[in-house]
């Protein structure tokens, strides 16, 4: 979100020129997402459309630069962390639409979508960032 507002559009940075390029827009508009490289391509997952956090999640090859649609998650939230770690996408804690912060983990990997683990975050989570080590 950009002083109240979500955007739609996407903006890339050249580290060699030091300059920022728009490239092609998402589909949705989206704020507080996260965003994770997985199998060469960015996926924005999650985050507040304006009016209600999503579970929508959506998908650019950065060489092509045109967003499709992929397959939703299974629990809208927003804030949420996000790493890829073992092939597959995991979505930590964040917030829901009731204001709740979430302890839940979601999994995607591709060919078999999205599942809840059964595993929690320590304590409940939101507005933070995970990485891999």
């Amino acid at each position: 979100m950009i002083f109240g507002s979500t955007l739609g559009s996407v903006e890339r940075f050249d580290p060699r020129e030091h300059t920022w390029t728009t490239v092609g827009s998402m589909k949705a508009r989206r704020g507080c997402h996260s965003l994770v490289a997985y199998n060469e391509k960015l996926y924005a997952l999650g985050g507040y459309d304006g009016e209600n956090m999503v579970s929508s999640v959506e998908i650019v090859d950065p060489r092509f630069g045109s967003w499709v649609m992929g397959e939703q998650m299974k629990s809208p939230r927003g804030y949420a962390g996000a790493v890829v770690l073992g092939g597959k996408i995991f979505v930590i804690g964040g917030v829901n639409d009731q204001e709740e912060i979430l302890d839940t983990i979601e999994c995607y990997e591709d060919g078999h979508g999205w599942q809840m683990t059964d595993s929690r975050t320590l304590g409940k989570r939101c507005f933070f960032s995970a990485i891999v080590l």
